[in-house]
Order: structure tokens, then sequence, then C-alpha cells
């Protein structure tokens, strides 16, 4: 397993917030490995939905370009 300070490192990079951070080092310092797994899976989860929103309003935003250029001509 990782130091403390590489797990809180990487889990900022991740984008958790300091309540996730919080939660999945005390599991992992408590054994709990199998609740930290699942604590960062739902947080992936959310990252997941997050970008497939993001990827509706790209693909809008695409539909409206192509839309307004077909319009030039």
């Amino acid at each position: 397993m990782q130091s403390s300070k590489e797990l809180i490192r990487n889990l900022q990079d991740s984008g958790c917030d300091e309540e996730t951070i919080t939660r999945v080092c005390g599991l992992c310092q408590a054994g709990y490995t199998e609740d930290a797994i699942r604590s960062l899976r739902a947080f992936r989860g959310g990252l997941m939905e997050e970008l497939h929103k993001s990827q509706a309003k790209v693909d809008c935003l695409d539909y409206l370009v192509h839309k307004l250029q077909k319009e030039l001509g």
C-alpha cells in the first residue's frame, strides 16, 4: 500500500473533496480496504456522470456550430 501522503496526494489529484479523502484514508488505515474501494467507486461514478453531462453539452454545441456553418453555405 502507498504511504498516507501519496494516498492523499492521489485523492486530491483525482478531485476528491476533503470528506472523501478523510473517509478513504480512515478506512485504509483501519484495514477496511474493500469499503475504501466502494467509496472510491462511488466517487468515480459521480465524476463519470459529470463527464457524460458535459459531453452532451459539447455535442449540442457541435451540432449548433455545424448547423450555423451549413447556413453560411
